[in-house]
């Protein structure tokens, strides 16, 4: 279960549920990140069976089983009854794997706060640390995701600043250190890396200095972090090797384009000749 602030989802909202009973016509799950009623352990969410699939359904039990844990989209909410109506048929392949892939870093985020709650010397309920930490810190980004990638790579400034920021937030320094202890020995974050060797010379009498300038000049197109990265080193006259280290690709591809035009430049300024060789 991932703690959600609302105790039912929102008309329209992608959600994880489980399988509770399947009939005839109709099928009742559990809204396994939602709390629903007073009553109630979880939200109680109904597929009719003209929402399971666009065909012809013949035996209800070939879509889905019990304890089957599915990605529906919400139709109809009454929040007052306690009511939700969903579709299985009108969720696709590609949201599917997207809200799969959310809800597993929503589930990591969750164990994160449950490690702070059982830290030495931390007193504070699983409950109290959303409030104090995890709900603030997710209403600066759009996903989970992202929420856990920025504390990862700048959690003391996020958390610094949120301090500042709010009279609801006061987080002590034994509880911010916990947590970016806790996060850094159990988060990492994938990362692609682009290298290869720029060839660089100067003919003139302050040609060194010159490489110097241009190389250093590219250094400055980032500001390095723990996943988006530059570095440019010696190899042997004239090559330097460059390589960037970034979460994608295409950002990957940004910063190298942005430090090879800053080197070219340079070399164009001063007569010298310049050369890229992508591993």
């Amino acid at each position: 279960m991932v703690k959600s602030r609302t105790k039912f989802p929102r008309e329209g909202e992608f959600v994880v549920a489980k399988v509770k009973e399947v009939q005839h016509q109709y099928v009742y799950v559990d809204l396994i990140d939602f709390e629903g009623l007073d009553s109630e352990n979880f939200a109680r969410g109904m597929i009719h069976i003209s929402e399971i699939s666009s065909r012809w359904i013949k035996n209800i039990r070939n879509y889905v089983r019990i304890g089957q844990r599915v990605v529906l989209r919400v139709l109809r909410v009454d929040a007052d009854k306690g009511h939700v109506d969903l579709s299985l048929r009108r969720v696709n392949s590609a949201q599917r794997e997207n809200r799969i892939k959310e809800w597993k870093y929503a589930l990591k985020y969750e164990n994160l706060l449950q490690f702070l709650t059982e830290a030495e010397g931390i007193n504070l309920t699983l409950k109290e640390a959303y409030e104090l930490i995890g709900f603030p810190v997710l209403g600066l980004y759009e996903t989970y995701q992202e929420a856990i990638e920025n504390l990862k790579e700048n959690g003391d400034e996020i958390l610094t600043e949120l301090n500042s920021i709010t009279d609801d937030f006061n987080i002590t320094d034994d509880i911010k250190n916990a947590l970016l202890k806790i996060i850094d020995e159990n988060v990492s974050i994938s990362t692609v890396s682009i290298s290869g060797k720029v060839k660089l010379s100067f003919t003139s009498e302050n040609g060194i200095d010159q490489i110097i300038e241009s190389l250093t000049e590219a250094l400055k197109v980032i500001e390095s972090k723990k996943t988006r990265n530059l570095n440019i080193n010696y190899i042997a006259a004239p090559f330097y090797r460059l390589e960037v280290i970034s979460k994608d690709y295409l950002d990957a591809e940004n910063i190298l384009s942005d430090a090879l035009e800053i080197i070219e430049q340079k070399a164009d300024l001063y007569n010298g000749t310049y050369e890229f060789i992508r591993d």
